[in-house]
């Protein structure tokens, strides 16, 4: 499900009307890899339950498997139409096709009995709201001006999240100007594997652990009884040593570099200025001589905690080696195997 409308707000009420736009983990709302397996294994949310039946009519029919797409319901959770499609004209085209089925309802359809109900889990419970939020924007490098619809220009969002304990460990833990401290590795790690990826044109997998090589380093430049303020610098290079198999496959091998400036208020203990920019490569084949397929660029700043959209949690949350993440009571996703245990299911493939 994408999270950037190329639609203008006056283009949208005239389509939607009286709709309510919604957004959510399509993941979690389709039970995972097998709606069935969810189901028997106790899975009761009744948003995911009314998903479900709603969505075993639109464009991926019934059973397990991705849901992936737009969705048009009724508040009764009668379907009216569903694409998973790129092309702003053709999901125009499937709102309107929707709009017109809704008007023609009787009014006992289009209309459901309210209910509150509680989910049993949801990723923006673990937000770090004493810590660091950050929004990522994600964007191929090319010349010429931002089109979305050209592949080299494609660009993305994300966030990442450090609770209060982990943003502090961006610091040396005795600031002395010109110090140069070496950012843990479990801080460093959460960078690479799940966030300097090849996510500006859709979905990608993570890299594990033993796939990422390199190191982030912050030097304070100046400070005093109120601030620090320090300069973050790093290089990365993630190998697989694997092509590319599939569209959520990450690359073969991205490297990158890093930079960026942080000020930490030494009162509230959080930044007040975060920036952080990485420049990276990336190669679809192992070939080692071969050049780069793309040119990406990754930045990391403040997310406004004023604006709803800055608050969605990181994509790769599930990822998170972090005890302070509530994870799901139902397992959605595969346990996550090491890269030695990934390469020989590809070889058996």
């Amino acid at each position: 499900m994408g999270r950037q409308s190329v639609w203008t707000d006056e283009t949208i009420r005239k389509l939607i009307g009286d709709f309510v736009l919604a957004t959510d983990e399509v993941w979690r709302l389709q039970g995972g890899r097998d709606m069935n397996q969810y189901r028997a294994a106790g899975g009761s949310d009744p948003e995911c339950l009314g998903f479900q039946d709603m969505a075993a009519e639109g464009h991926y029919g019934p059973g397990g498997g991705t849901k992936q797409g737009i969705y048009v319901c009724s508040p009764s959770g009668k379907f009216l139409g569903s694409i998973n499609s790129l092309s702003p004209q053709s999901v125009r085209e499937m709102l309107e096709r929707s709009l017109k089925i809704w008007q023609n309802l009787p009014q006992t359809e289009r209309q459901g009995n309210p209910q509150t109900v509680q989910p049993a889990h949801r990723w923006e419970w673990s937000s770090p709201t004493d810590g660091l939020i950050l929004k990522e924007t994600i964007r191929y490098l090319s010349n010429g001006p931002v089109d979305q619809q050209n592949p080299d220009h494609r660009f993305n969002f994300d966030f990442a999240w450090f609770n209060a304990f982990e943003a502090k460990q961006f610091l040396p833990s005795k600031p002395v100007v010109g110090k140069r401290h070496k950012v843990p590795e479990a801080i460093y790690q959460r960078l690479t594997q799940c966030h300097l990826l090849n996510t500006a044109h859709g979905e990608s997998g993570t890299y594990h652990t033993d796939q990422v090589q390199g190191e982030l380093w912050a030097e304070v430049v100046s400070l005093d009884e109120n601030q620090i303020r320090i300069q973050l610098t790093g290089l990365n290079q993630s190998n697989r040593n694997r092509p590319v198999t599939h569209g959520l496959s990450p690359p073969a091998k991205i490297t990158s570099e890093l930079i960026g400036l942080a000020t930490w208020n030494r009162k509230t203990h959080q930044f007040l200025r975060f920036e952080l920019v990485a420049i990276g490569k990336i190669f679809h084949q192992v070939n080692l001589e071969a050049a780069p397929d793309k040119i990406i660029g990754w930045y990391f700043t403040l997310a406004d905690p004023e604006q709803p959209f800055e608050q969605l949690p990181p994509t790769h949350l599930r990822a998170y080696t972090a005890d302070w993440v509530e994870q799901p009571r139902f397992t959605l996703h595969d346990y996550r195997p090491s890269s030695k245990e990934q390469m020989k299911t590809e070889d058996n493939q």
